[in-house]
């Protein structure tokens, strides 16, 4: 309700806003966050603290192990390098020695053997040297040797005699040795002189002063051609055996050079046939001869050189089978002072020659190791022509440190990060639920605040929680004391159980001018015994949700809510001249905004909803406020005060504000008499005596503040007239009826998306091609015929579970409509009796609705067993299953009682009216109700209705059957139909039939239910609150007044009314609403209809004659004024 601003301008108080502004709510989030806000920011700065060492620790662990790790692969890399450097050296020096040593003894043999046998060089041939040299081979790993014997110019032809004489036994005898035979052995005549090789041939030699003819040979040759061969006819061989005549007792060792196979020594696949045996070197590779002494007498090294054995080396021999197989990668590099050098690299076993010249890697310079290969020191090396002294440099090479290079400095280097990432997700996650868990707390607290702020005022507030810094002029200590102190154990004694000492004063405090006001929903308690618990707490939330925006804009504070009463007050906490002022305007809010909810409620909370209104107490005096410390503690008003208005309140009317002689007073003071109207009648109150009391003219209070418009709450929607202009013209249709069929379609519109959902859940589900028309009914003679003793209903569909929602179901525009046009069809067909009549039709529907919502599993079942859905199917028949069921009990309720007369069936068959002939006499109005409803089904105009309602033809017969069934079941005079009923009652829940289906028994029982839940609906009234009873009661009554009136009933029912309700509770309700309990499906409401009933049966049978009086003297009042009326 919006006033002008002129009614503003005269009515506005200037304080108004200034109390507004005091009575507004805090923001408890706020004021909850304001007072954690040091705190949040103490630990934000925490957060980053603890945020910053954590990526510091992650950097510096990380890249510290990662160091740490690579160093010790260095480390690694170094220890592995020198212990295999050395390795390869002193095997080096070590094969070096062995074939000095080997060939030294091998010198000291011959000059033995020549010693012991007396023989003359160089006239010496020594036994058996195939064996001997053949051990001195394997000993210094060498591939051959040459013996060169020493021929003086003076001896050369005694020389060649010698040797023709003596050659053929010893290399016969070493091939023997060798061999086994003599098959290897070229037959090529030996040539009788000292040769030279020229060109690739042996030719006689020149006269020189001496010569080394070569004769011993290991492995023995296999053709005497290089027998006597002079090889000091080579200068540079001749400087070499110089050299070692110089050195006198050292080795002499050659330059590096290929070697060159001689066919009558070792053939070329012989020579690479052994060095396939030092695996990877090949004859090209690198090879150095060696030339030892042999004297004439042993252990005298100045006696004469007699002879000098030559013998060729392979370095790579040095090289082999010295490192694991897995490691590789050394380089060795072989060098002399001859400037000769050559490069190796050895992995694992193997020595392979890679090239002349020095290869390493200048990178590893700093890892040079120098093994000398010439232990002598022998003062002419150096300056000894042909002869070299050698060394060896070992390096590491890079596939060698990279060998010690692993992923493991990165791996545990990427683990430890990957753990400070886990480490910091896991802080960061913990950081954030303990934001979220604290965030919630502030919420928590704030609600709590919220809650302790509505129910105290600031004031009790703020010093119950220790927010007033001079409670009681006591110590901090005791100004603190908890909430929960206060609200829980209220101990309000100190901890010396002997002294009678408080520890704190009690909360309460006198005001003095205060205004307080009860606001009673009148019709509540009877309007919500016929309504779900649900639906009772929306009325009340909704209307005081509007209450408490009113009281705050008002300055009003709340005290309390007592079921359907509101109790406000002004003048507290905060005290205020204009008490009675600002409570006559909150009173006026409230009352003129009670009376729009409850109107645009009753779309959603059915029919009687529009009727509740406010009847509403004031009265001004001193209250004492507080808080009564323990469990449950609340904010309360205590005072004569509080007992005078609760006074004034009972006694007043609905939609009255009704106030007393001192709340008159101060508004009278204020200039506002103009308000007021004084009560004729005084009221008693206790104590008080008669009191003169005041009603608040509504009309005459004007507004500071404008009403609230567009609350919360559901809009009433425009009600379609085309419908009842197309088809009865009825245009007379009041507010009232627009709403109830507002909340028809409402409830329809939620039962045809149970439809929609169940089909788009059932993957089986097929519509029909074909038209549904009203020629594919299986129809009788008359709907009579029609009835069926078993209906079937579907079987159990087990998506139904998983159905969609139904709040996602959206309507088609068009299908709503036509709903709407079809509802307001029939609201304009039901006639205008007292009893049968539009509202008579919605309260059954809304019965039927109450019953249908409590269909539960019996308590017997566990939980675990309610989850299945076939358990729950088969406990309720199946009615809980199918929405189109559900559909037809409410359809039938709005339908059964279309176009009645006002007379029951009995008087249209004596009046032989012609709709009784059409039915023949049977379920006359039920079969007409049935007709005109199922022929406006069947218009064109409501062809997509009709699409959304059944879609297949069993659809359309089942949702037929089940609407005949139901409709014929509200008449419950026929005495053929009820022993029929009866008899199918006790075949369904009484008798066992053991050759009856399962199926058939189920489908029994479920039909018998629905047709005894529309007969209980259409009489639910009687099994409802014992107002709810008596309106409908009286206008039933009514109803049948008038047919006696208009001579269509011989008797006047006011004779025979008490006693008939006392059979009709005996024989009919009070049996029903056994059955209902008895069949086992409507859980509570079976004992909430039956105790009704019987209550109510007590009740008429002490007060029923007076009510009869009572009800007949208002009939002939409505009579005398409906004469009046029309004349």
């Amino acid at each position: 309700m919006i006033f002008s601003r002129a009614s503003e301008m005269e009515m506005e108080d200037p304080s108004t806003s200034h109390w507004k502004e005091m009575s507004e709510e805090r923001d408890e989030v706020k004021e909850v966050q304001k007072m954690t806000q040091k705190d949040n920011r103490r630990v934000f700065k925490w957060r980053l603290a603890v945020t910053g060492i954590l990526l510091l620790t992650a950097v510096t662990v990380t890249l510290t192990t990662y160091m740490l790790l690579v160093e010790q692969e260095y480390k690694n890399f170094e220890a592995a390098y020198d212990q295999f450097s050395r390795t390869v050296g002193d095997a080096a020096v070590d094969q070096q020695n062995n074939l000095r040593y080997a060939f030294r003894a091998l010198s000291h043999h011959i000059t033995i053997y020549a010693q012991n046998n007396n023989k003359t060089w160089p006239f010496v041939t020594v036994p058996d040297i195939e064996v001997t040299g053949s051990d001195t081979l394997l000993q210094a790993g060498t591939e051959l040797f040459n013996v060169f014997v020493k021929v003086e110019n003076k001896d050369r032809q005694a020389w060649i005699d010698y040797t023709t004489a003596n050659h053929e036994e010893w290399v016969k005898e070493g091939h023997l040795l060798r061999n086994g035979n003599l098959d290897r052995l070229q037959q090529v005549a030996f040539k009788p002189f000292i040769s030279k090789s020229v060109n690739g041939s042996f030719v006689e030699d020149d006269i020189r002063d001496y010569y080394f003819c070569a004769w011993h040979m290991v492995p023995t040759p296999t053709t005497y051609g290089l027998l006597n061969w002079n090889i000091a006819s080579y200068r540079s061989y001749d400087q070499i055996f110089q050299g070692v005549m110089k050195l006198k007792n050292e080795s002499l060792v050659s330059p590096v050079g290929p070697y060159v196979a001689v066919p009558i020594a070792l053939t070329q696949e012989e020579h690479d046939a052994m060095h396939s045996k030092l695996l990877d070197s090949q004859s090209t590779n690198p090879h150095s001869f060696v030339y030892t002494p042999v004297h004439e007498r042993i252990g005298d090294t100045d006696s004469p050189i007699r002879a000098i054995i030559g013998t060729g080396t392979a370095w790579d021999r040095a090289l082999i089978d010295l490192l694991p197989e897995n490691v590789g990668g050394i380089i060795v590099v072989i060098r002399n002072n001859c400037n000769q050098s050559y490069t190796y690299e050895i992995n694992g076993k193997d020595a392979i020659y890679l090239s002349e010249g020095d290869l390493h890697d200048p990178e590893y310079d700093f890892y040079k190791r120098v093994v000398s290969l010439a232990p002598h020191t022998h003062p002419d090396f150096e300056s000894t022509l042909g002869h070299c002294q050698y060394s060896m440099d070992v390096y590491p090479s890079k596939p060698f440190r990279e060998s010690y290079d692993s992923n493991t400095p990165k791996i545990f280097a990427i683990c430890i990060a990957t753990t400070f990432v886990l480490v910091t997700i896991i802080f960061f996650v913990y950081d954030f639920l303990v934001q979220e868990r604290n965030t919630k707390l502030v919420q928590k607290a704030a609600k709590s605040n919220a809650i302790v702020s509505s129910m105290f005022p600031s004031t009790i507030r703020d010093r119950l929680i220790g927010q007033d810094n001079e409670l009681d002029g006591k110590s901090h200590k005791k100004k603190t004391k908890s909430l929960k102190a206060f609200m829980v154990s209220g101990d309000r004694t100190g901890s010396d159980d002997d002294g009678p000492d408080i520890a704190s004063k009690p909360l309460a405090d006198l005001f003095l001018e205060t205004t307080v006001c009860f606001a009673d929903v009148v019709g509540f308690t009877a309007w919500s015994s016929v309504r779900e618990p649900s639906l009772i707490f929306i009325l009340l939330e909704t209307i005081y949700q509007e209450f408490d925006k009113m009281a705050r804009n008002r300055g009003v504070f709340k005290v309390e809510t007592v079921g359907d009463c509101y109790v406000a007050v002004a003048g507290l906490p905060h005290p205020r001249k204009d008490h009675a002022i600002a409570m006559a305007r909150f009173c006026h809010d409230i009352m003129v905004r009670m009376s729009t909810l409850v109107k645009k409620l009753e779309v959603t909370l059915g029919p009687d909803t529009g009727d509740l209104s406010l009847r509403i107490g004031m009265h001004s005096g001193p209250v004492t406020a507080g808080m009564l410390r323990g469990e449950r503690t609340r904010f309360q008003l205590f005072g004569d005060t509080m007992n005078v208005c609760a006074r004034i309140e009972s006694t007043g009317f609905p939609r009255r504000i009704h106030c007393s002689k001192e709340t008159a007073d101060l508004i009278i003071k204020a200039n506002k008499a103009h308000w007021l109207q004084k009560r004729e009648e005084t009221i008693s109150a206790k104590g008080k005596g008669d009191m003169e009391t005041y009603w608040l003219n509504l009309s005459n209070i004007g507004d500071g503040v404008s009403v609230i418009s567009g609350a919360s709450g559901p809009e009433v929607s425009e009600i379609s007239r085309e419908a009842i202009e197309r088809g009865y013209g009825n245009f007379g249709l009041d507010e009232r009826t627009s709403r109830l069929i507002d909340w028809n379609v409402d409830s329809m519109s939620k039962l045809l998306k149970q439809i929609i959902a169940g089909r788009a859940s059932d993957p089986t589900y097929r519509q029909s091609s074909a038209s549904l028309d009203d020629s594919k009914v299986q129809k009788g003679e008359t709907f009579f015929d029609e009835v069926k003793e078993i209906i079937y209903l579907p079987k159990l569909d087990h998506c139904a579970g998983k159905q969609q929602d139904t709040d996602a179901v959206k309507l088609p525009r068009v299908v709503v409509d036509q709903l709407r046009d079809y509802v307001s069809c029939v609201a304009g067909m039901y006639r205008n009796n007292a009893f049968h009549n539009f509202d008579h039709a919605s309260h059954v529907a809304m019965s039927v609705m109450k019953l249908l919502s409590r269909i539960v599993a019996p308590s017997h079942l566990e939980d675990d067993e309610l989850e299945d859905s076939q358990t729950l199917h088969d406990h309720t028949y199946g009615i809980t299953s199918d929405p189109l069921t559900q559909f037809a009990c409410f359809f039938s309720a709005l339908i059964h009682d279309v176009d009645h007369v006002g007379v029951p069936n009995a008087i249209l068959i004596k009046e032989n009216a012609p709709i009784a002939a059409l039915y023949k006499n049977r379920s006359v109005a039920e079969q007409n109700s049935l007709e005109l409803s199922w022929d406006l089904l069947m218009d064109s105009r409501f062809a997509d209705l009709r699409a959304v309602l059944y879609t297949t033809e069993e659809e359309l017969n089942r949702f037929r059957q089940l609407v005949v069934n139901l409709v014929l079941a509200t008449d419950i005079m026929d005495k053929d139909l009820k022993g029929l009923r009866n008899a199918r009652w006790d075949k369904a829940f009484k008798e066992e039939n053991f050759t009856e289906s399962k199926r058939d028994a189920v489908n029994r029982k479920a039909t018998i239910v629905i047709e005894h839940l529309i007969q209980a609906s259409d009489v639910s009234h009687t099994m409802q609150h014992w107002h709810i009873y008596r309106k409908w009661n009286e206008h039933f009554f009514q109803e049948n007044y008038q047919s006696f009136l208009d001579g269509r009933i011989e008797k006047d029912p006011s004779e025979s009314w008490y006693k008939g309700e006392m059979g009709f509770f005996d024989f009919y309700i009070i049996p029903l609403a056994k059955k209902l309990k008895d069949c086992g499906v409507f859980g509570k409401s079976s004992d909430e209809y039956l105790n009704y009933a019987v209550q109510n049966r007590k009740e008429w049978e002490v007060r029923g004659q007076q009510v009869v009086a009572e009800m007949l003297e208002n009939a002939k009042k409505n009579i005398s004024a409906k004469n009046r009326n029309s004349s």
